[in-house]
């Protein structure tokens, strides 16, 4: 009798430790902040992460010839000086979804140029944008890695867009990324509707596009997205600037308008000089 009720102790302990199991692996899947759906190898083969000392989740850029990746001015300033830092200290991690574990397509890239805009803003995230060349082109052939073609069409708000990234779960410094790569629908919103008072306060200019959701939501860009790519009908359309709040309400996704930047990208590609680390973007007064 007292080893039939040990074996019926047992039991309830196993069926407790497997429902806990289950309960755990279902909150791990469940909806939340930066949701979506997980990314397929090669579904987004032109979405990289950039690896900076500076910021604790990184970036993300976007790969736009064999030799150069796209992102935010923002990702290659120093934080507390305000100076660009010396592309030594950057890293591109181009063809794999998952941070971890690695997959036999990923590139990994040094950075040896980095090019900002002449005119960003820090204060204002005007012409928030630097092109970044890499030391080694990706290889022209690549089942996971391949240029976006830039958009050049303006497009009507509510036009649904993508946006993939690896971003943080939480609004916070030291909040975990995610380690496998997530796609969220981002619908495009109008200006005015993203200026009010209560949401970006004038912040968007002519030069950016608001996309996103003004309600709470669940699929949205947090940290660790900034200079991350929003494509809309196939094409990359922004880079992601500001609004990284992840899901909550009033704080939608704010990116530069790839369209009204393509000559000055494409300039980029050309240039043969090496701005010095330590440049500082003029300020206005």
């Amino acid at each position: 009798m007292q080893k039939f009720v040990v074996a019926l102790a047992l039991v309830a302990l196993l069926s407790r430790a497997q429902g806990a199991s289950m309960t755990v692996e279902a909150s791990d899947w469940s909806p939340r902040v930066t949701g979506g759906a997980q990314a397929l190898l090669g579904q987004y083969p032109s979405a990289v992460i950039i690896e900076t000392p500076y910021i604790p989740q990184n970036c993300m850029g976007t790969i736009v010839n064999r030799q150069h990746v796209l992102t935010a001015a923002y990702c290659v300033m120093n934080p507390t000086t305000f100076v660009m830092i010396n592309p030594f200290w950057l890293r591109v991690i181009a063809g794999d979804v998952n941070i971890v574990p690695v997959s036999v397509r990923r590139e990994v890239r040094n950075v040896i140029r980095s090019y900002v805009h002449p005119n960003y803003n820090r204060l204002t995230d005007g012409n928030n944008l630097a092109v970044l060349r890499v030391d080694v082109p990706y290889p022209e052939f690549h089942n996971t890695i391949e240029p976006a073609l830039l958009n050049q069409r303006i497009l009507a708000d509510n036009t649904q867009c993508l946006f993939a990234g690896w971003g943080a779960t939480q609004d916070q410094a030291t909040a975990v990324v995610r380690p496998n790569q997530f796609v969220i629908t981002q619908p495009i919103l109008g200006t005015a509707a993203c200026n009010a008072a209560n949401v970006h306060n004038n912040r968007v200019q002519q030069t950016m596009i608001c996309a996103g959701a003004l309600a709470a939501s669940q699929a949205a860009v947090c940290r660790g997205n900034v200079g991350g790519g929003l494509y809309c009908n196939g094409r990359l359309t922004g880079v992601l600037a500001f609004g990284t709040g992840c899901g909550v309400a009033n704080r939608p996704g704010v990116y530069m308008d790839v369209r009204q930047y393509v000559q000055w990208i494409e300039t980029q590609f050309t240039r043969t000089d090496n701005p010095p680390p330590g440049w500082t973007p003029p300020q206005p007064l």
